[in-house]
């Protein structure tokens, strides 16, 4: 009996011990995946930094690249328009290791400059641009939004006729057009954006105005339903025609402004303090294209042409 209970109490043990070394065996196993997977982690975390960092230096290359190649032009081109081969949608094969890179450039300054709305009191709206901004509120079916967003983006604290003022109002000019939202009892983002929604797209104020442009409206480039707002424009078809006109051959001066069928006979004196026909903002459209990974990383970059730099950078 003692020599069976022996042997029942050693098989017993030897069980344990053997479920013990499994279970042991298991836990290693599991550490050494669980030590495989963060090891391949932080290799893919690596190399996606790694890649990052190179997209980013190579877009920074080519946007100094851009930079220099458009004031090369600005000096042989008097005009800036959608129709100029530069501004077409081209590809840039680079080595291996870089990938191929689509690039599209943009000139901007094609809406009303929000920089030169005020005088330089920072108060008064330019006579120019009063009946302007008057009538793009009225597109958008706020006309009672019209001196109030002055008010906010005025340096005094002084109410206009139809406006008010609050502690909260910001009294500069906004760094981007994202700021008039801090206006959420009046400047909602529809207000603001448009809305997409539907069959039909309505416009917003970002549609009409713009941050990068720093006095003028580029008529070569500016959509129809900003030329609409200008004086001698805002009549019958005529913005239209112009639309159909720079698609053909650009404007270079003022007094192309009278080819225009139907224009006005004063078009010359009504727009010389509204449209000229260069940019000096430019949007530039970049994206690294990555066959392997069915994607890349994508660039929206703004410059300023005159001062030579960056002034926008956003990347997804």
């Amino acid at each position: 009996m003692k020599l069976l209970s022996y042997s029942r109490n050693n098989n017993k043990s030897k069980g344990f011990v053997l479920v013990s070394v499994l279970m042991l065996g298991t836990l290693l196993i599991s550490c050494a995946t669980a030590y495989t997977w963060f090891v391949r982690s932080q290799v893919r975390s690596f190399a996606r930094e790694r890649d990052g960092l190179t997209s980013r230096t190579m877009a920074y290359v080519l946007t100094e690249s851009v930079i220099k190649a458009l004031i090369v032009v600005s000096s042989n081109v008097h005009y800036d328009s959608l129709s100029q081969r530069w501004f077409q949608p081209f590809m840039l094969p680079m080595t291996d290791d870089l990938g191929m890179w689509l690039l599209q450039i943009t000139p901007l300054d094609d809406k009303i400059p929000i920089k030169s709305l005020f005088l330089p009191d920072g108060s008064t709206v330019r006579r120019e641009y009063v009946k302007v901004w008057e009538d793009m509120w009225e597109e958008l079916g706020r006309r009672d939004l019209a001196n109030k967003t002055l008010d906010f983006m005025d340096k005094n604290n002084k109410p206009r006729v139809g406006g008010f003022e609050r502690d909260y109002f910001i009294n500069r000019i906004p760094y981007d057009l994202s700021e008039l939202l801090i206006m959420s009892e009046d400047i909602t983002p529809e207000i603001l954006y448009g809305n997409d929604e539907g069959i039909h797209e309505d416009l917003g104020l970002a549609d009409y105005c713009t941050i990068f442009a720093n006095d003028r409206i580029n008529i070569n480039v500016a959509p129809v339903h900003v030329l609409e707002l200008l004086p001698g424009l805002n009549v019958g078809n005529i913005a239209e025609k112009v639309v159909d006109m720079r698609a053909d051959r650009p404007f270079e001066t003022l007094t192309n402004l009278r080819e225009i069928p139907g224009a006005p006979a004063r078009i010359v004196n009504q727009l010389s303090n509204l449209v000229k026909f260069k940019s000096r903002y430019f949007e530039i459209r970049m994206e690294r294209i990555d066959l392997e990974n069915d994607g890349g990383t994508s660039f929206t970059i703004v410059i300023d042409r005159d001062d030579k730099k960056i002034v926008k950078w956003e990347e997804s």
